[in-house]
């Protein structure tokens, strides 16, 4: 008796379907891939915000000061300036990861999209080598908050890595003039503590559009979770609760300003934007001391200028 084969063309109509079922579940693959990213993100943030939580708690509802802790310069010296300069998102992650609060792979988003934002593999918990006196530092000053941070008054030169890598993927509130009474452990749900970092606008209250060019369009931060367009993330608040949320200026911060602005005085706070809280105007990225809206950045190579606190804003 003679076997009887497939045709070609029964060949070719089973490899059309299985390419027409591929064509239809890699869209749903893709989802479900970046929906499981989402959710361990939120768990990443949810847990340094409980840690910082848990440091406020035995430090007077305060959150890490590395300008407070280091008086005595043991971990590092800032080389003539205010001890403000300590104060850059490094250090600050830096001591609770030291303190056990979290690993330093939870610094760095699951969903990071940056090549040069990696974990810190050589984190060193005991006499870092960095410290200007290793056996009385209260952090490892090798622990990077952005690539390119130089470190500038000595707080952070000689990066274990060099400067062509950072450590951390979330942006937070300022610690930084009217901005630091933010910076402490209240249990306000309406106030935004940590998120994936985010783009530069420009704009005002109501009608804020993405800057052109690397730091707004074609930012990397829109490619986390966002859209060409618009962007997307994980927000986490002072009461420990996360959200996803689409927009920057989210309805869950309220801010209302003392004049009206495009029509109304009360608008959703843009958490990437320092406005001024007359008129809802940005008050311009490197100055972070004026203002108590929601400011989230990554801030690195602090410095002073003009009598006030500046920074170094990180672009990618």
């Amino acid at each position: 008796m003679r076997r009887r084969g497939f045709t070609l063309i029964e060949l070719l109509l089973v490899i059309s379907i299985i390419g027409l079922l591929i064509s239809i579940l890699l869209p749903s693959l893709g989802k479900a891939r970046t929906a499981a990213r989402q959710i361990k993100d939120a768990a990443n943030l949810r847990s340094i915000q409980q840690g910082m939580v848990l440091w406020a708690q035995n430090h007077d509802d305060n959150y890490p000061l590395p300008s407070l802790l280091d008086r005595s310069n043991a971990t590092m010296s800032t080389a003539g300036q205010p001890a403000s300069v300590k104060d850059n998102s490094g250090n600050i992650f830096s001591i609770l990861i030291y303190n056990g609060f979290f690993p330093p792979e939870l610094a760095v988003s699951s969903a990071e999209v940056n090549p040069r934002i990696v974990r810190d593999t050589k984190y060193e918990y005991q006499f870092p080598s960095l410290a200007l006196t290793p056996e009385s530092a209260l952090w490892d000053p090798g622990f990077a908050g952005y690539p390119g941070e130089s470190g500038g008054s000595g707080t952070g030169t000689g990066r274990r890595q060099g400067t062509l890598v950072g450590n951390l993927s979330f942006a937070h509130t300022a610690p930084f003039g009217q901005h630091a009474t933010t910076w402490r452990s209240t249990f306000d749900s309406r106030q935004a503590s940590l998120a994936n970092r985010g783009p530069s606008y420009d704009g005002s209250a109501g009608q804020w559009r993405l800057r052109a060019g690397v730091s707004g369009q074609e930012s990397n931060r829109l490619k986390i979770f966002g859209g060409k367009n618009t962007w997307g993330g994980n927000v986490a608040f002072n009461d420990t609760h996360v959200s996803y949320l689409t927009n920057p200026d989210t309805d869950q911060l309220p801010i209302t300003y003392r004049f009206a602005v495009n029509g109304a005085r009360t608008w959703g706070d843009n958490v990437f934007v320092n406005e001024d809280e007359s008129n809802g105007t940005p008050l311009g990225e490197q100055f972070a001391e004026p203002g108590t809206n929601a400011y989230l950045k990554i801030y690195g190579d602090v410095f002073t200028a003009s009598g006030q606190v500046a920074i170094n804003p990180f672009v990618d």
